[in-house]
């Protein structure tokens, strides 16, 4: 008996060793340090600003967001005027018009409780006309109010996709994950007209419809996450500006999924991604692509967050 147990000890130790080592591909980039990025819950790559990340906490902050370089510092703080952090899950980062815009969802809802969620757009600061400054704020261009046509839903992956001009919402804690969808621009942009004050949009979201477990690995039975009943649930997304990957993260995982051509990203969603296994990471929520889309960066909740930098072009192929 007492064999048993130490073989099975050894094998959660040489599994969880496994687990620490980098990925092929992969390296930190750097760490969050700073006091005031506790809970990092949403990851989005600056379109205008190069070597810039922005970031914000998890549900229990002010209404703000985070400009950090990509070694993890902290460079600028911008409060959102207007609005609330209900529960901050996700941000996402685009181009419309030639006009930069960051997208902040506030989906989260652990128990399945809430009557509507919110999405903030607002157009992106560039960092390289504020001489210095350090605390910015800003008024959303429109904030959408949504409901789910089968219920409230928890959701933590929010992506922006402007070759198609919609929004995915991918929920978290169904078996199967559930993609959904919204439009991107409120009509008033779409026609170009000028925007004096925010737009109050209320929506309800298309359901696409369930998509493919997301694979599981050997590991996988050896973390905390599946004995919390976690594994495999989503906790952030982002698509490429070019319409044609997406990566969903989990607490164990990253899984890169593409195509050649703009298509059904529920039917992509079926496909086998690339599985990248994710280093010794406490919480991982937070996902974005670079911006030429040929890397993802990831970081995670709890301070210090590291900072890793995945090369898409060195991930293995699917399995």
């Amino acid at each position: 008996m007492f064999k048993r147990i130490s073989v099975f000890v050894y094998l959660i130790l040489a599994l969880s060793t496994s687990a620490c080592a980098m990925p092929t591909g992969m390296s930190q980039a750097g760490s969050i340090t700073a006091p005031s990025i506790d809970e990092a819950s949403g990851l989005a790559v600056s379109r205008i600003n190069d070597h810039i990340l922005w970031v914000h906490n998890d549900s229990g902050d002010t209404a703000r967001i985070f400009a950090i370089d990509t070694q993890g510092q902290q460079l600028a703080t911008l409060n959102i005027t207007g609005v609330k952090n209900t529960d901050w899950e996700d941000i996402a980062s685009f181009v419309y018009q030639g006009e930069s815009y960051l997208l902040i969802a506030d989906v989260g809802d652990n128990q399945a409780r809430r009557s509507q969620y919110q999405l903030h757009l607002i157009k992106e600061p560039d960092l390289s006309l504020l001489n210095g400054q350090k605390n910015l704020s800003a008024t959303p261009v429109w904030s959408m109010t949504y409901t789910y046509p089968d219920g409230a839903r928890d959701c933590e992956s929010v992506a922006v996709d402007t070759v198609k001009g919609k929004i995915l919402l991918l929920t978290k804690r169904d078996t199967p994950p559930v993609l959904y969808e919204l439009p991107l621009i409120a009509p008033t942009l779409q026609s170009g007209s000028t925007i004096s004050s925010t737009q109050m949009i209320k929506q309800q979201a298309q359901r696409l419809g369930e998509i493919a477990p997301l694979p599981t690995a050997v590991l996988d039975y050896v973390s905390i996450y599946t004995w919390a009943g976690f594994a495999g649930n989503p906790t952030a997304m982002d698509i490429s500006a070019d319409g044609l990957s997406a990566v969903v993260l989990t607490y164990t995982h990253a899984f890169y999924f593409t195509q050649t051509q703009p298509g059904d990203w529920l039917s992509l969603f079926a496909t086998q991604p690339q599985q990248i296994s994710l280093p010794s990471i406490k919480q991982a929520e937070a996902v974005s692509f670079s911006q030429d889309g040929q890397s993802i960066y990831i970081t995670s909740e709890a301070i210090p967050a590291p900072v890793y930098k995945m090369d898409l072009n060195s991930a293995g192929t699917p399995q």
